[in-house]
């Protein structure tokens, strides 16, 4: 159980980062191709989505494995830094009129935030 448990923690941690990696790679050259900001708009709405689900799964596992088992050596490090790339991710989507300057170093923070969360989820392998 509490391998399944881990393996769930890492897909969401990875799927999450990936979600946020492939974002930032294609949103600016959607808006070269996509004037009427129809397509962009509506994969906005997908990786968010995506991004979301991926994070809860992380965090609601993570904060099993802290609970019920040993297997997180770092665990609360690791949760309390899901804490905050959460609270970060909202302030990036639901938060209006930010700069594109500001938005920029918001997602530079949340994708250091994610990077140092999986590097100590797999150091547990």
């Amino acid at each position: 159980m509490t391998n399944t448990i881990f393996y769930l923690h890492i897909l969401g941690l990875s799927i999450w980062l990936g979600s946020m990696v492939t974002w930032a790679m294609f949103a600016p050259k959607l808006g070269a191709i996509d004037p009427t900001k129809n397509t962009t708009n509506t994969l906005r709405v997908v990786f968010t989505r995506l991004s979301w689900a991926s994070y809860s799964l992380a965090l609601v596992s993570g904060i099993y494995l802290l609970q019920a088992t040993e297997v997180l050596s770092n665990g609360n490090l690791e949760i309390g830094l899901l804490i905050i790339a959460g609270l970060i991710i909202f302030l990036h989507s639901y938060v209006p009129n930010l700069s594109a300057a500001i938005k920029g170093m918001i997602n530079g923070a949340m994708l250091l935030v994610g990077l140092i969360v999986l590097y100590l989820a797999v150091t547990n392998l």
